[in-house]
C-alpha cells in the first residue's frame, strides 16, 4: 500500500505537465492568453497546500487535505477555472474522507469526484466545446474500463488516449462558452479543454511511467513483463510505489 505521498506526487506529475504545456495553452487563448498561466499557476497551489497538509501531518486525512486544498484555490487561483477545479477537488475530498494512504483504488473516485464537482460548477452541457468535454469521456473512460474488469494499465492508456482526442474534438465545436459564448468557435481547440486534457496527460502518463518503473506489467494483466525505466525521476518513482504488490 503506497502513503499519502503518492498523492502529492500525482498533483505535482500534473502541474509539471502543465508547465511543459504553458505557451501552447496560452497560445490558444484568445482573449487574456494566459490560460496556461493560470492553469499552472492553480497547480502549483494545490500542489503546494497538500505537500503543506502532508508535511505538518495533517495529510492523515485526504479528504481534508484535498478539501484544504479546494478551499487555497478557491481563495487564491487565477482564470474561470479555478473555481471548477476547487469545486471537483470538493467533490473528490468528499469521496477520500478518512483515507489515510492513498492507492489505485483511490483513483477512479478521486477523478469521479473530480468530474461530478467540475460538471456542477462549470454551467456547462456536453458538447459546448469546454473542459467538461475532456474530463468526461476521460474520466468515463477510465471508470468504465475498471468496471468492465480492465487491468490498472489497459485503463490508464484508454483514458490517456481520451483526453487529448476529446481536446482537439472541441474545434468542431461551432458555439463557444463563457467568454467563447456568441460567436463561432469552430477551428478553435478550447484552451480549458486543452488544459483539462495536458492535467490528465500529466496524472495518466505519470501512472504509465511508474508502472513501467516497477518492470512490470499492472496486477491482473497477462502480458510481458517491462524493463525498469531507470528515469531517476522521484515523483515517477514514488508514483511507482501504487503498482508494487500488496503484502
Amino acid at each position: 500500500m503506497a502513503d499519502a505521498k503518492s498523492l502529492v506526487a500525482l498533483f505535482e506529475a500534473m502541474t509539471e505537465n502543465l508547465e511543459r504545456d504553458r505557451p501552447d495553452l496560452n497560445q490558444l487563448d484568445r482573449d487574456d492568453g494566459d490560460s496556461g498561466d493560470n492553469m499552472v499557476n492553480n497547480f502549483r497551489l494545490v500542489t503546494g497546500a497538500l505537500q503543506q497538509q502532508m508535511n505538518t501531518g495533517a495529510g492523515s486525512d485526504l479528504g481534508s487535505a484535498l478539501a484544504q486544498a479546494a478551499q487555497v484555490l478557491r481563495d487564491n487561483g487565477k482564470g474561470a477555472t479555478a473555481p471548477i477545479y476547487a469545486q471537483g477537488l470538493d467533490q473528490a475530498a468528499t469521496n477520500l474522507a478518512g483515507r489515510s494512504d492513498f492507492s489505485l483504488s483511490d483513483l477512479q473516485p478521486m477523478l469521479e469526484g473530480l468530474l461530478g464537482g467540475a460538471q456542477q460548477s462549470s454551467g456547462a452541457a456536453p458538447g459546448q466545446g469546454t473542459l467538461i468535454d475532456v474530463l468526461l469521456p476521460a474520466i468515463g473512460a477510465f471508470s468504465q474500463a475498471k468496471k468492465n474488469g480492465d487491468d490498472d494499465l489497459a485503463a490508464i492508456l484508454t483514458a490517456l488516449l481520451e483526453a487529448r482526442r476529446a481536446a482537439n474534438h472541441t474545434a468542431q465545436s461551432p458555439q463557444g462558452h463563457g467568454r467563447g459564448s456568441g460567436r463561432n468557435t469552430q477551428g478553435e481547440i478550447d484552451p480549458g479543454a486543452a488544459g483539462a486534457a495536458s492535467l490528465l496527460e500529466g496524472l495518466f502518463g505519470a501512472l504509465l511511467k511508474g508502472a513501467l518503473n516497477q518492470g512490470g506489467t499492472a496486477a491482473g494483466s497477462n502480458g510481458p513483463a517491462a524493463q525498469p525505466a531507470a528515469s531517476g525521476n522521484p515523483i515517477f518513482e514514488m508514483i511507482g510505489s501504487l503498482f508494487r504488490p500488496k503484502g
